[in-house]
């Protein structure tokens, strides 16, 4: 089998290294400034799509009606990239960026439970990390509120707490609550936050929930974190007003993790050519 790679952050890179020691033949574009890697071919997007039996794209793979590849030197159009692709397995991320330009089959990695189970363990990791580089204060000690107790939200509320934070987990559902105060921290539902106590807060949740209203009672020093993706949850002009420190940090994984990352893109989508018989 002959797998492309098209584009995408370092994890992509790692992913492509994956197959290949594998024993898969693997072609990889969307990097320009690499000649090959390892014993991989870096060739055009005509000859990789031309090629490849199965067609591997990023976790978000659109930007601006382009495929997304920082690397590339030149913008690689969707819909000129789908053509070329025919009806060849598409793997991907966010396959709904896609949908709109190809009509082939597409398999969504990300939507795969042991995906998001192992991607949150390194978005809690490079929160972690975040915070232990910018905020100027010790984990331990500080009082740190982590809204959303989600797949990330469990993994990360419980790394900060073993090194000793104050913490707090907003969650609406009772049961998760329940849970939240049996791990020894502080469980809320979001009425009764006291924004003003918290020194770090980590938002997981898709959806606003921290407005300019809970802005309004942050202390100056704040220091706020945004894993939620676009278009988070955190009012970021509340924020820009008051000029309090908040950061949007997306795409965690391939920033602080990427080998890793790309081998549990690797993993995922050979357990789904495995389960859904692609290829035969």
């Amino acid at each position: 089998m002959k797998i492309t790679v098209f584009g995408g952050d370092k994890r992509m890179l790692f992913a492509a290294k994956a197959f290949a020691d594998r024993g898969h033949e693997v072609l990889l574009t969307g990097f320009d400034s690499l000649v090959s890697l390892c014993e991989i071919r870096v060739c055009t997007v005509h000859q990789a799509a031309d090629e490849c039996d199965v067609a591997v794209l990023p976790v978000r793979p659109v930007a601006d009606g382009n495929l997304f590849a920082p690397y590339s030197q030149h913008p690689i159009r969707m819909r000129g990239l789908m053509a070329l692709l025919g009806n060849k397995p598409v793997f991907c991320g966010s396959s709904q960026m896609i949908k709109p330009y190809y009509t082939g089959d597409i398999y969504d990695y990300t939507d795969d439970e042991i995906f998001t189970l192992r991607n949150a363990e390194l978005t809690a990791e490079g929160a972690v990390e975040l915070i232990l580089r910018e905020y100027e204060g010790a984990v331990c000690g500080s009082r740190i509120l982590v809204t959303g107790y989600g797949r990330i939200g469990k993994v990360l509320s419980r790394y900060l707490s073993m090194m000793g934070a104050d913490m707090t987990v907003a969650a609406r559902k009772a049961f998760d609550r329940d849970q939240i105060s049996a791990k020894g921290m502080t469980a809320a539902d979001y009425p009764e936050l006291d924004f003003s106590r918290y020194q770090v807060i980590v938002n997981t949740v898709p959806a606003e929930v921290i407005d300019k209203e809970a802005m309004a009672k942050m202390r100056e020093d704040v220091f706020i974190i945004d894993l939620a993706s676009m278009p988070g949850g955190v009012d970021f002009s509340a924020a820009r007003d008051r000029e309090l420190t908040c950061m949007h940090a997306l795409s965690l994984p391939g920033k602080t993790a990427p080998l890793t990352a790309g081998i549990i893109i690797k993993d995922t989508i050979m357990n789904l050519l495995d389960r859904e018989e692609i290829l035969g």
